[in-house]
């Protein structure tokens, strides 16, 4: 896909999915994004828990309220779910 989507994580579902509120879309994606999206990571960058065997308490700490981009790899069909690089990131300016 190759889409990038950014906004603060709502909710953390289990150790390697989250609930996001999209705010944020890159002007080149090829596909249409809800304002909530639920992803699964397929790899997180800058955040103090990138280890595989995450809990729901480590992603709460490491991502919930925080500002996050996502590239997104895919969408699983069945579920409608985001499986996305993720990123913790500063708010934009303003935000």
């Amino acid at each position: 896909m190759g889409d990038g989507i950014g906004g603060p994580v709502m909710e953390c579902l289990s150790g390697n999915m989250f609930r996001m509120y999209v705010t944020h879309f890159r002007k080149d994606n090829s596909d249409e994004y809800s304002k909530t999206e639920k992803i699964m990571i397929a790899k997180i960058e800058n955040s103090e828990n990138s280890g595989q065997d995450r809990t729901v308490m480590d992603l709460e700490r490491a991502l919930k309220g925080k500002f996050v981009t996502c590239n997104v790899q895919s969408r699983d069909k069945k579920t409608d779910v985001l499986i996305c690089n993720v990123f913790v990131q500063n708010p934009p300016e303003g935000f």
